[in-house]
């Protein structure tokens, strides 16, 4: 193993650094305008110089409008080098070697730095970063100028009397721009394959060593900083990187330097791997690679630290952080000292740090006389004898949903029993925080908890509620938040167990899987990966779409229904796939005769499965940014929708009550057609579900995450997975896997990485889905050579809150009594379009827009209680008003405009038709005072993507042969919803495939 105090001799130069210790490049922002050294640059780096091998000085600019940050230090001008000559000098003389850092920033370049200058870059592509300029195209001869900054940059480093420089390939900027796919989509040599892309940086290497040729410096230093991954799609992936370290190589150089947050890193494009990059690099490394030594970078703060970097696999070290708040970190680390790790407030002076990098590094300021205030009062209050006055005590935390009953009962010293009341706080959504929270904290007899990822308010709630509990029974909650906590074990238990099925995710999809395995007589083993199951499916509403024309045909019609079928009946059959054409004539044939009835005076609500199958076609029907089609597959939706009542009849055998007094629709749904279970939203189905599967026998592991399929001979026979607390679980099974673990809303970089419908997916995009729901059932099908459809594909939900993205805030209404509102008080759209045409026109009228509704509206909300709409006009999440004037006052629309809006709205209803939008239904109108207004923006609901199966729910490969032993079901597939998902088609996908993946690991179909 490498030794940290041993010589190093270099690449290229064969020149030696006394150890393998060097200072890491870092930003100071404390050149003069221009670029020029300031004493202040030359008075900090000569501090930190001396027994570190190399100094190398923060990037310098090569040209005069490539600076990424203020107060940067430039190498662009002759007139730079009397001033670098005495940085250099300071560094050498304490006798570290001082190599500078050159760049430019490219389209990082910031107008406000460079006067005013547009960036450039290799293509006019900008950034994935707030406010990004789209850079200017650099022509051919900009090019041939850059490469030649370049050159004339290491000329002037080299006059200065530097020993080295270091090119900096990394952080995106320009060099790394021309290499990576994403910012560089050129077609001439400059770029197109990576062949090309390696062009620029391999000319910035090759005129660098021209350079120093010309010089007859041979000992002179040329290093390689790179960026080892870029997240961006598509972008740099690690094995692009050794391609182009390996043409590095080759034409020759120095050293190469990793540039990532920590030596131990992993990859960042997925996460799941978690062998570290520099284990990879030298699985990667070519003969050429394997020459160049390699430094490792990030988290490096004690002698141990740049110990392990070296044992496990790099050359050097490069510390950063630990140079600023200790200038002889070197000199400490060579001698086995402890190194500081915080700068105290009072230490700027004594450690030469610039004003402007003191002001960003207030994270690593402590202040050490209010620190050690602090600390005397933690040892007090954890000397501090708690006890309470026996009894059960009631508190409350605030959840998203405001107040939440806490009630703890306590003996004379100890808390024995925590229940929070979560009937207000989105039924079922937060149990994680529910449950796990008051276990810790009995556990422990402590406070000092740490908040549950994902369910970060309702955690905070329920440490709150306790708190407040705790004084209310004469106890110290100060002392209880101090109180240390038990170190946790992490297990190393490897439990190894033999079951018929494993089903993956604890939703409604994996609940009947495991429910019908359980009926057909096999054993089950069911994972969930967060505290208590449900997943998405206590997020819903409780919409389950389903055909059952007896049942509808009881209802009346409404005002514009009869139209909506009419304009469905006169689609051309050259627009329908030929696969559809059979069930499209089959309805049209259905729909002349209801048209007869309903021109003999009679009304009634028409529905069939035919219907419901070419509105799932339609609906799913879309075209992406490329201008691909794509609809449902046929067998797949004919399946869903010709076996919906099937699970609606099965649902209804396990426990679930069903209303059958109404005919409901969900948001987007396109018709009323909705089975809805009495008790509100999904946690209905999840909690009978659970109970069905416990009872048979079904073994539910939580908080276990699934991580590896096991496969023998091509055959999926288990799986792996990690309990939280580290035990893992080798499972195999005699029938099948299951993975029903949900889709990829939650995860924004899964998002953006396969997005190809929507123009942008923003980074802050909100999302009604849990947290749980990160696309890693679909990385693991995709390991074992599963094939992938509809990707691309994301639906937004159009009636999301502002500010969570919950769905099931505000006045939520049958979309028949929806009225939307932009910001001048006009309606947009038809109400009742499918999700993706709501959201697209809210974005096109501002991204917020408004809910109206009057008193008779409000009566229709679902979901809610008058307790909870009074509660969230308290919040200002729902605005009521006493006129609509007074309702435009307080939402900031024009008065007048609105007043007009919901006259003639009022009148499309009297007259049963909307000659402005169409709108497919009409229900009641605006005219009962009060009136209330709810804010809505979309948020990302559902993605249309996933694993490919086939109608038996069996996952297919890329040739389209099932993977033996592997089924799927629900949002983890794709190919059913296609471009777009109606309203109430998810929950009758996770239970009919469900139930059908249940059925086919039982008979390993």
């Amino acid at each position: 193993m490498n030794n940290l105090t041993d010589e190093i001799q270099l690449g290229l130069s064969q020149a030696k650094l006394k150890n393998r210790i060097v200072m890491a490049p870092m930003t100071i922002q404390s050149a003069f305008f221009d670029g020029g050294v300031t004493q202040e640059m030359i008075d900090y780096y000569a501090a930190r110089s001396g027994d570190a091998g190399a100094v190398i000085v923060e990037s310098a600019f090569v040209e005069n409008y490539g600076r990424a940050f203020p107060g940067a230090l430039g190498i662009n001008t002759d007139s730079k080098i009397a001033g670098l000559k005495k940085l250099a000098s300071a560094i050498k003389e304490k006798g570290s070697k001082a190599i500078l850092q050159i760049y430019h920033a490219g389209r990082m370049a910031n107008g406000e730095y460079n006067g005013g200058h547009q960036p450039i870059s290799a293509s006019p592509v900008a950034a994935l970063r707030d406010n990004a300029e789209t850079p200017l195209e650099m022509t051919k001869e900009q090019i041939g100028f850059m490469i030649e900054a370049f050159a004339n940059a290491v000329n002037r480093a080299i006059v200065a009397g530097f020993d080295g420089v270091e090119i900096h390939g990394a952080n995106t900027y320009i060099i790394q721009q021309f290499f990576s796919p994403h910012s560089n989509r050129r077609n001439d040599k400059w770029g197109g394959d990576i062949e090309k892309r390696t062009a620029f940086p391999l000319a910035v290497l090759n005129e660098a060593k021209r350079v120093v040729a010309e010089h007859q410096r041979d000992d002179f230093i040329i290093g390689y900083r790179f960026s080892p991954e870029e997240i961006e799609e598509p972008g740099i992936r690690f094995e692009d990187t050794m391609y182009l370290l390996d043409k590095l190589a080759a034409s020759g150089l120095d050293y190469f330097h990793f540039s990532m947050g920590s030596y131990t890193r992993n990859s960042i494009v997925n996460p799941e791997d978690k062998e570290l990059l520099i284990r990879k690099y030298h699985a990667l490394k070519s003969d050429n690679v394997a020459k160049i030594p390699v430094i490792g970078v990030g988290g490096i703060a004690q002698r141990s630290d740049a110990d392990q970097a070296l044992a496990q696999g790099y050359d050097m070290v490069s510390v950063g952080k630990g140079f600023l708040v200790e200038p002889t970190w070197a000199t400490k680390a060579i001698n086995g000292e402890e190194c500081a790790e915080f700068a105290d407030i009072e230490q700027q002076h004594q450690l030469k740090i610039p004003t402007p990098l003191w002001e960003i590094m207030d994270y690593m300021i402590v202040d050490s006389k209010a620190e050690a205030l602090k600390h005397q009062r933690i040892k007090e209050l954890q000397n501090v004898e708690i006890t309470f006055e026996p009894g059960e005590y009631t508190a409350y935390g605030y959840g998203h949903n405001g107040k939440l009953p806490v009630t703890v009962t306590f003996s004379e010293d100890k808390i024995l029993d925590i229940i929070v009341d979560s009937s207000k706080e989105s039924d079922g959504i937060a149990n994680p925080a529910f449950e796990r929270i008051p276990q810790q904290i009995m556990e422990g007899q402590t406070l000092n908890i740490d908040v549950i990822s994902g369910a970060t308010v309702s955690s905070q709630a329920v440490i709150d509620g306790v708190s407040d509990a705790v004084d209310l029974a004469g106890g110290n909650s100060e002392a209880l938040r101090c109180k240390a906590r038990e170190a946790v074990e992490w297990s190393t238990e490897v439990i190894e167990k033999a079951v018929d099925v494993v089903v993956v995710g604890g939703g409604g999809a994996g609940l009947s899987a495991a429910l019908t395995a359980l009926d057909n007589g096999k054993s089950v083993i069911l994972l969930e990966k967060f505290p208590a199951v449900g997943g998405n499916t206590v997020r819903t509403g409780g919409w389950v779409n389903a055909a059952e024309p007896k049942w509808v045909k009881d209802f009346p019609a409404i005002a514009g229904e009869v139209d909506y079928l009419k304009a469905i009946a006169d689609i051309p059959e050259s627009d329908i796939a030929e696969e559809y054409l059979a069930d499209f004539r089959t309805l049209k044939d259905q729909l002349a005769n209801y048209f007869l009835d309903t021109e003999s005076g009679k009304n009634y609500l028409f529905d069939s499965v035919e219907l419901h199958l070419i509105q799932t076609y339609l609906g799913g029907k879309r075209t992406n940014l490329d201008g691909e089609p794509i609809h449902g597959q046929y067998d797949l939706v004919q399946t869903l929708t010709s076996r919906a009542m099937e699970s609606i009849d099965w649902l209804t055998e396990k426990g679930i009550d069903f209303n059958r007094g109404m005919v409901d629709i969900a948001v987007g749904a396109l018709w009323r057609r909705a089975h809805k279970p009495n008790r509100p939203k999904g946690v209905e189905f999840v909690e009978k579900l659970q109970k069905q599967v416990i009872a048979q026998g079904g073994h539910i592991i939580t908080d276990a995450r699934a991580e590896e399929l096991i496969v023998d001979d091509g055959k999926v026979v288990g799986i792996k997975a990690t309990h939280s607390d580290g035990t893992k679980y080798v499972l195999t099974t005699n029938n099948g896997v299951v993975l029903a673990s949900g889709g990829f809303g939650a995860n924004t970089k899964m998002l953006q990485k396969y997005n190809n419908y929507w123009n942008e997916i923003a980074d802050d995009i909100k999302t009604t889905n849990s947290p749980a729901l990160i696309g890693d059932g679909i990385e693991i099908g995709e390991k074992v050579g599963a094939d992938l459809v509809g990707m691309e594909y994301v639906q937004l939900m159009p009636i999301g809150d502002p500010k969570s993205g919950a769905l099931l805030t505000g006045l939520i209404v049958p979309p028949e009594n929806f009225v939307f509102v932009n910001n001048q008080g006009k309606r947009f759209v038809d109400e009742c379009e499918s999700r993706d045409v709501l959201s697209r026109s809210f974005f096109d009228n501002g991204g917020v827009i408004y809910m109206i509704a009057d008193e008779a509206i409000r009566k229709t909300a679902a979901n809610t209680t008058d307790e909870t709409i009074e509660r969230e006009i308290e919040e200002g999440i729902i605005i009521k008003a006493d006129s609509i004037e007074e309702l435009a006052q307080k939402i900031n629309v024009p008065t007048e405009a609105l007043t007009e809006t919901i006259r003639r709205y009022n009148s499309y209803v009297d007259e049963g038709r909307d000659p402005e939008f169409h709108k497919g239904a009409l229900g009641l109108k605006v005219e009962k005072a009060p009136f209330y207004a709810t804010p809505r923006k979309p948020s990302v609901h559902h993605t249309m993507g996933g694993l490919k199966i086939n109608t038996q729910a069996c996952v297919l490969d890329k040739t389209g042969t099932p993977i033996s032993g592997l089924y799927a079901a629900g949002e983890v597939t794709g190919g059913i919803h296609a471009g777009n998902r109606l309203g109430g088609n998810a929950l009758i996908d996770i239970f009919t495939y469900g139930r059908i993946a249940g059925d086919s690991v039982s008979n390993r179909v």
